[in-house]
């Protein structure tokens, strides 16, 4: 009878210790961050590769500017632009554009790139362009 104690004893120790660890925090945090990176990927407007890029909202545009431009009045104060566009982001050189966003089919001559809420709308090399192009497209 002794001979089987020892190993019985030696189980039901081993059995009682697993049963009380506890998971950890940091298991539990990694599974939150998980899910939640899912949601967001799984959120997007056709799946638009840079979701940073789009329009906030259906009632305005988001504008990426490419290289320096040599208006007098910078895009940001031209009221014609800023009525329909709230995002503005300006690059200064198109490798950098490139660099960032490689998968963007932006045009060789496209300075101006307008986006909705489901990616590229127009693109443009002038101001000129990019205001008549929302002058005949508002924002409704």
């Amino acid at each position: 009878m002794k001979k089987y104690l020892l190993p019985f004893m030696t189980i039901i120790i081993l059995l009682a210790a697993c049963q009380n660890q506890e998971p950890k925090a940091s298991s539990s945090k990694k599974t939150c961050k998980t899910i939640t990176q899912t949601a967001t990927e799984t959120k997007t407007p056709n799946n638009f590769p840079y979701p940073n890029l789009l329009a906030e909202n259906n009632q305005s545009y988001s504008l990426l500017v490419v290289g320096n431009q040599n208006e007098q009045t910078p895009i940001e104060k031209n009221e014609k632009v800023t009525s329909q566009v709230k995002n503005i982001l300006s690059l200064p050189e198109r490798e950098m554009v490139t660099n960032v966003y490689p998968k963007l089919e932006i045009q060789k001559e496209a300075a101006y790139i307008l986006f909705s809420q489901t990616g590229i709308v127009h693109q443009s090399a002038t101001i000129e362009d990019l205001i008549e192009y929302l002058s005949k497209n508002p924002i409704k």
